[in-house]
């Protein structure tokens, strides 16, 4: 595909030293040519240490690094600001906190280039010892929301919670997105599959929050059953923006 480019859009809100780590190893691992803006979105209350490590990143990298102040509430609010700026071919979704493996991104690049209209993503379930820093409960509840998931979409998708995951700008621009809490994350991935988008796994290590304290809390993660509910028994063509259908 000609002018392949991607946006990376990296949320932080109480991250420092693993922003910078973040940034740097995605510079380091991937082909320059490949990456055109890596995109570090914070709330307006970000922990100062926080912005300071994004400035620290924005002198070092100028050209290619930027920070932006969320406008939209909540985490999926602030996604969606970063992707609005993409002006690239592909965008990308990663964590602040260092909780994917970080050595996969380069990966998600090149198998996107074989298949650029569909969605590339990562699968803590296809990597042995997928989880790590994750309590046996919590791994257990993914997993049962992964069947769930799985029986409700008749998919054989594994990590459909997980949405680290590279797709087309200009898909991301035609779905008329609904979520701007934490269920965005489940519907990053859930409405794309409903549209019959292809998307492929591969396996990536997942590592529970290394630094910094997860905002997300029982009450949202209730949430993704509404939203996955809804995109499920939601004609495709209606997820699509008016202008689209």
């Amino acid at each position: 595909m000609k002018n392949f480019s991607v946006t990376i859009i990296v949320g932080a809100a109480n991250e420092s030293d693993s922003l910078i780590k973040t940034g740097e190893a995605i510079l380091h691992l991937c082909k320059a040519e490949d990456i055109d803006k890596i995109i570090f979105v914070m709330p307006q209350n970000a922990a100062r240490e926080c912005s300071q490590a994004i400035d620290e990143l924005k002198e070092k990298h100028p050209s290619c690094v930027m920070g932006l102040v969320q406008k939209r509430p909540y985490v999926g609010g602030a996604i969606q600001d970063g992707f609005d700026l993409a002006t690239s071919s592909h965008i990308m979704l990663l964590p602040g906190d260092l909780a994917v493996d970080l050595h996969v991104v380069p990966r998600l690049i090149e198998e996107e280039k074989k298949n650029p209209q569909g969605i590339v993503k990562v699968s803590r379930w296809l990597k042995k010892d997928g989880f790590i820093h994750y309590s046996p409960t919590r791994k257990v509840l993914n997993g049962c929301a992964q069947s769930f998931l799985r029986v409700l979409y008749h998919t054989k998708l594994t990590d459909l919670t997980n949405p680290v995951q590279i797709m087309p700008t200009a898909l991301y621009r035609a779905i008329d997105w609904k979520e701007l809490n934490f269920p965005f994350l489940t519907e990053m991935v859930l409405c794309p599959l409903k549209m019959a988008v292809p998307i492929k796994e591969i396996p990536a290590a997942g590592y529970g929050n290394a630094q910094g304290h997860s905002n997300n809390s029982f009450l949202q993660t209730a949430l993704y059953l509404k939203t996955a509910l809804r995109i499920r028994f939601t004609k495709p063509a209606k997820l699509l923006k008016q202008t689209e259908r």
